[in-house]
């Protein structure tokens, strides 16, 4: 699959270029050498051409014991039917296999053959089909290629992800030399009960005795804790199928979903089960550990497969995302790796639902079906994110919040971070950083690009314009844009939060409503940052509205920042809510309630103009009961407060009571 055939044709498969060997001809792995093996037919008509599992030798299981009673007397003796049918068989299993299926000549990788024809599974063997071909292929190439450590697979429920985890662990361990294959899932429980016992022992105890090598039965014949390749200890109970002589010394093993589970030790063969749902684990970080495992010196010893559907971003999903990001087979280093090693697979919804007897999915007819269940949930867009993520069309989709604690419009908000988050950032976004011109500070303020730069600007705002819009009043400072901009921040003073969690400074600019604009009612810049300190902050947040020479709204109950701008003399440029004596917005359980209605109304009518990843995240997944959390959607908040300049009261203002002055005065 990685490297070129001549003869063969180039199979592309989320990216990669898988090649196939020539019609009829496999890659002998122990030779090294393009060998012609044909194509099996089942029928001369086309039509009837098809997967058909060929079953073993007739009578294979009594014909094998009459050949193992003769090998105690010579055992240089075979029957040469068993003897053709077992060479046959592992040919298949390690070099591939051709048949014909509805006319067209079909290769399947050794792996898959082994799989269809061997590995069966608790519904009886399985079927052919296209999207398991691709697979197979492309973990293949994966497997080949030398500067790959595996696959990383997405896709939606129930689609055998496990099962295929299963023979890729097998496959392997169970035919080389010191090999070992390694398990972790969600949970320890998962590992041991889904991958390990339905996934690799239960396929494994149905297979035929040549592909079973010796292994260690001193706890009975089924392994419970590992798979072990190894001779018995004398007091277990050896099956007479097996041939005391050979040792492979390989194996299988799990462990639990801890980071370190597997530190240390060398692996061959690694799948990681779940990736996207263990909850109380950075399967990133986790990966980290895992890819030294599949290393010697720098070279690549082993392989990895993980393979999830992805669960709510807080319930692992986040740390899943960060590995599928790292592991784009079209952004690799000067090594030629990604910064994973993995390389990424994915298999819409769509592909997995109605099949022909070639194995082909009907795909319009499953677009249809989704499409139809889609809209029967159009009323509760939550129940409707949450079925989209579940099934999805597209990657975009798998990663959707579906919202199911999300105070606004999950539909809106995970179709606008569809939009652009599979997008670079500079096409909508320009990165950099606010500087006194000159290095003069309360000078004017100079954006700089800078890919390392604090700001986001809206890649439509003309930095060539005028900006600066200051008047300098002796000592003190007066923005006079303020008709057009206006900022929020949500600071911070301290260190760290009441949950140990670094809280960033974030802060926001907003761009009034302005018919002849066409960045009305946009949030143009943004500010989502930790510096070392407070004051670093504060200075930043200077800077940003001077250049946009606007006010600003924070939170009055970090005092920091107004008592900073006080003191630089920029005290205009602090903002008081009408009917409110004092700068800021105190944070209390009224203003978030009036906040989150800004927010809702605001992503109603337009969240589409928002280009701000973080913000978009963080509305999906806005508490109002911890609002510390979340940085930039209190920062965006404040700003719209800011921008509807509705009052807000502090304390319930007492009215005066009017009397009839007949009723004081009667005549």
């Amino acid at each position: 699959m990685y490297k070129k055939t001549k003869g063969g044709t180039e199979y592309e498969i989320n990216g990669i270029i898988c090649n196939v060997p020539p019609e009829g001809m496999v890659y002998n792995h122990y030779t090294g050498e393009l060998e012609h093996r044909g194509v099996y037919t089942r029928s001369v008509i086309p039509e009837q051409q098809y997967w058909e599992r060929l079953p073993l030798p007739e009578n294979y299981q009594g014909r094998r014991k009459v050949e193992k009673n003769k090998q105690q007397r010579d055992p240089s003796h075979a029957d040469p039917e068993l003897q053709a049918y077992r060479v046959q068989e592992w040919d298949r299993r390690v070099n591939g296999f051709w048949f014909s299926n509805n006319g067209k000549p079909t290769y399947l990788t050794g792996m898959h053959y082994f799989y269809l024809t061997h590995w069966r599974l608790d519904t009886g063997y399985p079927s052919f089909r296209i999207p398991d071909m691709e697979f197979f292929y492309f973990l293949e190439y994966c497997i080949q290629d030398p500067r790959c450590l595996g696959m990383i697979e997405c896709t939606k429920r129930r689609q055998g992800k496990t099962v295929r985890a299963g023979v890729f662990l097998y496959d392997y361990t169970s035919r080389t030399k010191n090999a070992f294959g390694g398990i972790q899932s969600k949970t320890l429980a998962d590992a041991r009960d889904n991958v390990f016992s339905k996934g690799v022992i239960m396929p494994f105890k149905q297979l035929p005795d040549f592909f079973i090598p010796v292994y260690d039965t001193e706890k009975g014949i089924t392994p419970k804790s590992e798979l072990r390749f190894f001779k018995p200890n004398k007091r277990g109970r050896v099956q007479e199928d097996y041939d005391p002589q050979s040792e492979l010394e390989s194996g299988v093993t799990f462990k639990s979903s801890e980071e370190f589970a597997y530190d240390g030790m060398k692996l061959h063969r690694y799948v990681g089960d779940e990736a996207g749902k263990t909850k109380d684990i950075d399967v990133y970080s986790r990966h980290q550990v895992v890819s030294f495992c599949l290393q010697l010196d720098g070279e690549i010893i082993g392989k990895a497969l993980y393979t999830t559907t992805v669960e709510e971003m807080e319930n692992g999903g986040e740390a899943f995302k960060r590995l599928w990001d790292a592991s784009d087979q079209n952004e690799r280093n000067e090594n030629g790796r990604t910064k994973s090693g993995l390389y990424r697979y994915f298999l819409p919804a769509y592909k997995t639902l109605y099949y022909d007897k070639y194995g082909y999915p009907d795909q319009e007819r499953a677009k249809q079906f989704y499409i139809n269940e889609r809209e029967s949930l159009a009323e509760d867009s939550r129940a409707q994110a949450s079925y989209i993520r579940k099934n999805p069309f597209s990657i975009e989709e798998a990663f959707w919040n579906e919202g199911e604690s999300c105070l606004f419009d999950a539909i809106k908000i995970n179709n606008q971070l569809e939009s652009i988050s599979w997008r670079p950032e500079n096409e909508f976004l320009v990165r950099g950083t606010f500087l006194w011109e000159n290095n003069v500070r309360d000078s004017n303020v100079i954006f700089v690009v800078d890919k390392k730069g604090k700001f986001l600007l809206h890649k439509d705002l003309d930095l060539n314009q005028v900006w600066n819009a200051v008047e300098n009043m002796g000592t003190k400072k007066k923005p006079i844009n303020t008709t057009k901009f206006v900022a929020g921040a949500d600071p911070f003073d301290h260190n760290f939060t009441v949950d140990s969690r670094r809280s960033d400074g974030a802060g926001y600019v907003y761009r009034k409503f302005d018919a002849t604009s066409e960045l009305s009612e946009t949030f143009v810049c943004q500010y989502l940052h930790r510096p070392q300190t407070s004051d670093i902050y504060y200075e930043d947040m200077l800077k940003m509205c001077h250049f946009f020479g606007c006010q600003i709204l924070p939170e009055d109950n970090k005092v920091g920042i107004i008592k900073y701008f006080q003191a630089r003399g920029y005290e205009r440029f602090l903002m008081k809510l009408p009917g409110s004596n004092k700068y800021g917005i105190s944070a209390n359980s009224k203003t978030h309630q009036q906040m989150v209605e800004e927010l809702e109304l605001y992503v109603y009518e337009n969240i589409e103009r928002v280009r701000y990843k973080d913000l978009l995240q963080d509305l999906l997944k806005f508490d109002i009961r911890n609002t510390t959390k979340f940085d930039a959607a209190m920062a965006a908040g404040w700003t719209l407060v800011a921008a509807g300049g509705k009052k807000f009261m502090t304390k319930k203002q007492e009215t005066t009571k009017l009397y009839d002055i007949k009723d004081i005065f009667p005549i």
